[in-house]
This record gives C-alpha cells, sequence and structure tokens, in this order.
C-alpha cells in the first residue's frame, strides 16, 4: 500500500473532538473482530488514538467534504477542540484500492499533535 507524506500546514484538518483508542484485532475463528487490548506504535510504544477529522477534498473536479480517523500516537488520550484546525507532525496517508468496490481507501497516521508533549519530545 503506497503511503504519501503530507505537510498538515497545507491540508487542512478540523477536528471533531472525537477522540476515541485504538483496539487490537483479533480472530475468534468465525471473523475478525476488535479485542479489548489498545493497539501501540510499533516503534514507539505509544497507545493508539483515532482523532476524528473533516477536511476538503476535490475528485474529478468536484469537492466534497470528507471525515476520516487519523491513528496518532501519545501516552494519554489527545484533547481536541471540536470545529478547530488540528496539525499534525509527521502526517501522512496510505492509499489502497478495495478489491471489492474497486473504491480507493485512505487510511491516515501521525507521529503526533503539534503543541502537545509527544511533538515537542519528538521535535528534541
Amino acid at each position: 500500500m503506497p503511503s504519501f507524506a503530507v505537510d498538515s500546514n497545507k491540508q487542512q484538518m478540523i477536528g471533531t473532538g472525537v477522540v476515541e483508542p485504538v483496539f487490537d484485532w483479533v480472530d475468534d475463528g468465525v471473523k475478525r473482530k476488535p479485542s479489548d487490548v489498545q493497539s501501540r506504535h510499533e516503534d514507539t510504544g505509544m497507545p493508539l488514538w483515532a482523532v476524528e477529522c473533516v477536511y476538503r477534498s476535490e475528485d474529478w473536479k468536484r469537492v466534497s467534504t470528507v471525515s476520516e480517523k487519523v491513528t496518532v500516537g501519545a501516552l494519554n488520550q489527545p484533547t481536541v477542540q471540536p470545529f478547530r484546525p488540528v496539525v499534525f507532525e509527521g502526517l501522512t496517508v496510505s492509499v489502497r484500492v478495495d478489491r471489492r468496490t474497486n473504491a480507493v481507501t485512505c487510511s491516515w497516521s501521525a507521529e503526533s499533535i503539534s503543541g502537545t508533549d509527544e511533538a515537542k519530545k519528538s521535535a528534541a
């Protein structure tokens, strides 16, 4: 799946205020489902959080608003003000084609939210 770095200052993301933990997925023999164990970042070991954001997108000259969750690692649950800009450090998007629908799907992740303790530590 190709991944692309995104300049968070140019691709404005507006937080909805919804932040929730990301959980590991388990296979119970019948189907995959989320477990009760919070996922952790592979490299840092930080707990992962899903920060819901909306942004403006343009597809074939059609402008729309898209809602996506950006996965970010942080020791504590990040606080995002509803409908205020969120600037991410190390923002990336991974793109793939869903084989069932042939639709392009995006998966967003970031190293941290700018201005938080985790962002200050990674900058040092």
